[in-house]
């Protein structure tokens, strides 16, 4: 039982750790509602022993698909709309002199799958880690609305840190931390005005990856909710009551992401904002004011991901379905000759070869470009990885250092399926992030002209100077920053007409 300011939580005791699941953090009155922070509960003794859940469940899918490894899963909790805004917290069974570090972990899923509760995202190992390394940390797993119910708010997180001092927890030492979706969710946590976090860790996912709609799109993608459950001319009450069919019923090609809201999410960064040789203070992003260290990285072959968001359905003739939307969607035409001859693409590239460097450009640009481009606006101490290690299990990408492969590997639960050699790169990789989350220097520090990169993987670790000029990485194709800076291609401009391929344009 762990004695609180605001109850009695009742937990469950692992090897070392002690967790408390399914913790209710916020209120809603209806499943679209703004959510209200909980100031106490109705108990004074609350049960937290089992995981709450807020989302469909898709754990076997990114574990057997993404990752192409499965572990134990247990059933999966009743999904609930309105009690899923919950947390899981874990924390070092011992008697702790001080306030510990605590890392707040967002999952990701692209908005639309994921859950705190997935044995991947377990951080009880992760925490015993840190306690064997002698800098405990206390871990906090976030739930968040996905898809139609809502995303992530700027309210959601100073719930997870206001009441942690009564599970142990400093909360003036709080690192938010992410993968894909969540590490955008990180980001986006940045536009508040507020002190929510002392140190932020973007894993895989930036704001130029998944771009915040503009409202009109979002209302749009409302309405066309609305039309498949055929309420296009329903009152909102009617839409209310109908949410329990609106998960199931949701196209997939619906964007359902954060948007431009004039409160949180101000505007929309780019390339050449990140990227300006200016300090960049006129653009509304409190958080380089009070976020004081940014950990940022990418995996070798993140574009991997986007077979599973629909390139797969178009391997035949996707070469010249590539050239012809990049002709379409590029102004100047030298630059879609230039791009397609860097990446080896011609209309009559196989489809096995041509989906291969499709998938190594969508590296480039949506994951590696955007890490680099963060990294040089960020102007506290900025700490840059790229995790290497390849993919051993049998699938489609074998081999290649895939996308959220990293998250797996630093909860340690797939340990028992790693090798010798890559159980050291998983803990190698946990330990950084945990002298990260202490205020400890994992590595020297990124700076655009003479910092060092941690490279994870194959097999081992080791932290390098930049050996390209304005800083680019040693171990990445500086393809398209090197086509930046020749004049023959515009990123931001590369980066859209990327977003309207992958939507079919």
């Amino acid at each position: 039982m762990q004695k609180t300011d605001f109850g009695e939580f009742r937990g469950k005791k692992g090897d070392g750790v002690v967790q408390y699941l399914g913790i209710k953090y916020g209120n809603l009155k209806d499943r679209l509602a703004v959510p209200e922070m909980v100031e106490s509960y109705e108990s004074e003794i609350i049960d937290a022993t089992e995981p709450k859940c807020v989302a469909m469940d898709a754990c076997e899918f990114e574990q057997n698909v993404l990752i192409q490894q499965s572990i134990d899963t247990p059933k999966s909790p009743q999904m609930s709309g309105r009690e899923g805004l919950n947390l899981n917290i874990t924390v070092p069974d011992t008697e702790n002199q001080k306030a510990l570090p605590v890392m707040v972990f967002i999952h990701g899923g692209g908005f639309l799958i994921g859950a705190n509760w997935w044995p991947q995202y377990d951080p009880a190992r992760f925490v015993k880690l840190s306690m064997e390394t002698g800098s405990p940390v206390i871990a906090v797993n976030i739930n968040y609305r996905l898809g139609v119910l809502g995303n992530l708010t700027s309210k959601e997180l100073p719930a997870a840190g206001k009441f942690i001092h009564g599970f142990g927890g400093d909360p003036e030492n709080v690192t938010a931390f992410g993968e894909s979706a969540g590490a955008i969710s990180t980001l986006n946590q940045l536009y508040c005005k507020e002190p929510l976090f002392k140190r932020a860790i973007s894993m895989s996912g930036t704001l130029l990856m998944l771009k915040p709609l503009q409202p009109p799109t979002a209302e749009a993608a409302y309405f066309t909710v609305m039309k498949e459950l055929g309420l296009e001319n329903g009152s909102a009450e009617e839409r209310i009551q109908k949410l329990d069919e609106l998960v199931a019923k949701t196209p997939i090609t619906a964007p359902l992401m954060p948007f431009l809201d004039g409160d949180v999410i101000l505007t929309t960064l780019t390339f050449e904002k990140l990227l300006s040789n200016s300090d960049r203070l006129d653009l509304p992003v409190p958080g380089r004011q009070w976020c004081n260290d940014l950990m940022i990285g990418d995996a070798q072959l993140d574009g991997s991901v986007f077979m599973y968001m629909g390139l797969e359905a178009r391997r035949a003739g996707i070469a010249s379905a590539f050239c012809t939307s990049l002709a379409n969607n590029l102004s100047n035409p030298a630059a879609v000759g230039t791009v397609l001859q860097a990446y080896n693409i011609t209309p009559a590239t196989s489809d096995d070869t041509a989906m291969q460097a499709i998938l190594a450009f969508a590296t480039d640009i949506a994951y590696y470009c955007p890490a680099i481009a963060y990294a040089q606006f960020w102007p506290g101490k900025t700490y840059y990885y790229q995790f290497n290690e390849p993919n051993p299990w049998d699938g489609p990408f074998k081999g290649s250092s895939t996308h959220m492969l990293d998250a797996a590997f630093l909860f340690q639960n797939y340990n028992e399926k790693l090798s010798v050699e890559a159980r050291e790169v998983a803990v190698s990789l946990a330990r950084d992030f945990i002298k990260f989350a202490n205020g400890i220097a994992p590595w020297g520090y990124y700076d655009g002209d003479t910092g060092s990169v941690k490279t994870f993987g194959p097999g081992g670790t080791s932290v390098s100077g930049f050996v390209e000029r304005n800083g680019w990485g040693n171990s990445r194709r500086d393809t398209l920053f090197r086509l930046k800076e020749e004049g023959k291609a515009d990123l931001d401009e590369l980066s859209l007409a990327w977003d309207k391929f992958l939507g079919g344009q």
